[in-house]
């Protein structure tokens, strides 16, 4: 393989030299959406297909696998919609999941569409059961569908979970993906919401989440062992309880999950179905949780497991699955790479590579021919560019915690530097020491950047975790200030000319930064942040199954002893407090945060004499994935720290 890494390094430094000279980056270079999202290799590994954003929109292009040219399969018409996923059925036939938002009762839900067509633009059809075309517009809400097969077998039909009103829950449909023929499996008179098929496509896995009241906060396991059998009641689990229960895949009365049964930290699984135990552990990390597993090209095997240390990492079972990834890490050796995707027989296969100071790209690898080349960069004009390190820290708090993060610090820094605090959102997530367009946008322009992961963020073990438990605006909020402290006693940056910036929870933490300290930031900014903690739990409460989840981490609206220590930490309630110009950006048709968590924060603050501003984003989603909303709330950024910090 010496000939395949010296042409891959060749490729690189031929790119690296052909850039233009450099030119002061501003927001277009970082605000726009990753040009690439979302690739997928076919199974003959004759073609990839991926989703291409552009200033008219995103759309599905095609490429023959080692080519750079694009064919136009399908496009979007609105602004607001967004394609999330796509799946080969074939190799001649796509499955795509599009979303777009929707309002209902004052408040807007996200309506799922899956479409099917063939690779030449052919034949695109709406997945839809005819029967249900009929029904009320409300009924949108429950469009969600997830593939339960692809029955692989039968390229012609597809396994399909979605909602049924004769049943009032999801069942299971095969579908034909060219005529839109739908037949039901069997009636969900369970209620089940989630159901798994074997790798024959047999259905024979389900699970009923059944969170109505503090009694019935349980996971029901309905197990068959064929399409021909009677379901049966084998388990029952508590709903976030001492043990989770993340299923992967079924094979014969086994399943894999991922749990964090015994060990306190999420790990990979063999669990026994009729006995209900966990039978052995196919892979864990002695310090982080197992994150997800890599299924095969075909979708019918577990190959490994994923953790996530500072990057993404991959454990293989198999000894031919670790080589093919091994040629990959050796052919990219300054990056961190994993396979985005690969053909049925590990031929063809599609890489994914960047470091904390480059952004995502794509190259591809035959392995049968040798051959290997560059494809696209999510962010080609930040190729090559002097982009900052992101430099990894640990320290030891005063009340024993443990953190960890990531201290960003601009090309030429001194330590005059200004610093933007950016915790992240969730607050269940975490940050990494990935690539990411806004930590380097803001070190572009002469910032140093501080991510946090304080406790409450995923991905540790369940210790760090749920110390982040009913925290909001507490021992969480406390971590991300002694980070601070933490910097500022390492003299390298400012950390009196500091502003708090955040997007949802992390949104939270600037607003609430804004008036715990009110003299420590020279400015706040919240995107798509929470005001209002008893307004976001009861607006997450009306779901049965995340109540309790909520009152776990947040708390019940309904309990007035949590109803006060909510309103305690809600920034809404103390504006009064504030002192800093605050900016607030948020998107009209967020679904996760809503909108007027921001507008009646907004009209309060501005009563009460705070300096600030209020942007809102006509069709923005939570995360702004339109290209002018991103373009726009980037400039907006760019120009609010200009003018408050020195």
């Amino acid at each position: 393989m010496k000939y395949l890494t010296y042409l891959i390094f060749i490729f690189i430094i031929s790119v690296q030299t052909a850039t233009a000279k450099d030119k002061p980056l501003s927001y277009k270079e970082f605000g726009h959406l990753p040009m690439i999202q979302h690739p997928v290799v076919s199974p003959d590994g004759k073609h990839i297909v991926s989703v291409l954003n552009s200033a008219e929109g995103p759309s599905i292009v095609l490429s023959k696998f080692g080519s750079s040219e694009l064919m136009t399969i399908a496009k979007l018409k609105k602004s607001q919609d967004r394609f999330d996923h796509i799946q080969w059925a074939n190799n001649e036939r796509l499955i795509i999941s599009a979303s777009y938002s929707k309002k209902y009762f004052n408040d807007y839900t996200r309506v799922n569409r899956l479409y099917a067509v063939n690779i030449d633009g052919s034949k695109f059809k709406l997945v839809a059961n005819k029967k249900n075309r009929e029904r009320p517009a409300w009924m949108d809400i429950l469009s969600s569908s997830r593939i339960v097969s692809l029955l692989d077998k039968d390229p012609e039909h597809i396994l399909l979970e979605l909602y049924d009103e004769r049943d009032e829950n999801w069942s299971v449909f095969k579908v034909n993906i060219y005529n839109n023929e739908f037949k039901k499996l069997f009636v969900n008179k369970y209620d089940v919401r989630s159901w798994y098929a074997n790798s024959d496509g047999e259905v024979v896995f389900g699970v009923q989440y059944d969170g109505t009241n503090k009694k019935k906060d349980t996971i029901n396991i309905w197990h068959r062992k064929n399409n021909q059998s009677e379901w049966t009641l084998l388990h029952t689990r508590k709903m976030y309880g001492s043990t989770s229960f993340d299923p992967i895949m079924v094979k014969g009365d086994k399943a894999i999950v991922i749990s964090d049964h015994q060990l306190q930290r999420k790990a990979m699984w063999l669990y026994d179905i009729p006995s209900g135990k966990f039978e052995k552990i196919l892979y864990s990390n002695d310090k982080y949780d197992v994150n997800s597993g890599i299924l095969s090209p075909d979708g019918r095997e577990v190959i490994g497991a994923v953790y996530f240390d500072h990057y993404r990492r991959n454990h293989f079972f198999n000894e031919n699955d670790a080589k093919v990834y091994s040629i990959v890490k050796n052919s990219f050796k300054k990056y961190h790479t994993t396979i985005a995707d690969f053909s049925l027989d590990r031929k063809k296969v599609l890489v994914w590579a960047q470091k904390d100071n480059s952004p995502p790209k794509y190259f591809w690898l035959d392995l049968d021919k040798n051959k290997g080349g560059y494809w696209f960069s999510s962010y080609p004009y930040l190729e090559n560019k002097p982009l900052a390190n992101v430099e990894a820290f640990e320290f030891d708090t005063t009340s024993g915690m443990t953190l960890n993060g990531y201290l960003t610090l601009p090309n030429g820094h001194d330590d005059k530097t200004p610093l933007i605090v950016f915790p992240h959102g969730g607050p269940q997530s975490r940050d990494y020491q990935y690539f990411n367009p806004y930590v380097q946008y803001f070190a572009a322009q002469g910032y140093a950047v501080l991510q946090t992961n304080f406790r409450g963020s995923t991905g540790f073990g369940n210790n760090y975790e749920i110390k982040g438990y009913r925290q909001w605006g507490k021992a969480m909020q406390q971590d991300v200030y002694d980070a601070l402290d933490w910097v500022g006693s390492q003299n390298i940056v400012d950390v009196n000319n500091t502003c708090m910036v955040g997007a949802s929870y992390g949104g939270y933490v600037a607003l609430t930064a804004a008036f715990q300290k009110p003299e420590r930031f020279k400015c706040i900014i919240s995107i798509a942040g929470v005001s209002d903690v008893e307004g976001i739990a009861i607006n997450e409460f009306k779901y049965p199954t995340l109540r309790a989840f909520v009152e776990k981490t947040i708390g019940n609206p309904h309990d007035d002893d949590d109803v006060e220590l909510m309103k305690s930490v809600s920034p809404i309630h103390h504006v009064d407090k504030m002192k800093a110009p605050i900016l607030l950006l948020h998107g009209s048709y967020d679904t996760q945060v809503p909108i007027k968590q921001s507008r009646e924060f907004y009209e309060k603050a501005k009563s009460a004499g705070v300096d600030i501003k209020n942007v809102e984003y006509k069709y923005g989603t939570h995360y702004l994935d339109e290209n002018t909303n991103r373009l726009s709330a980037f400039e907006e950024i760019g120009e609010f720290l200009e003018e408050h910090l020195e």
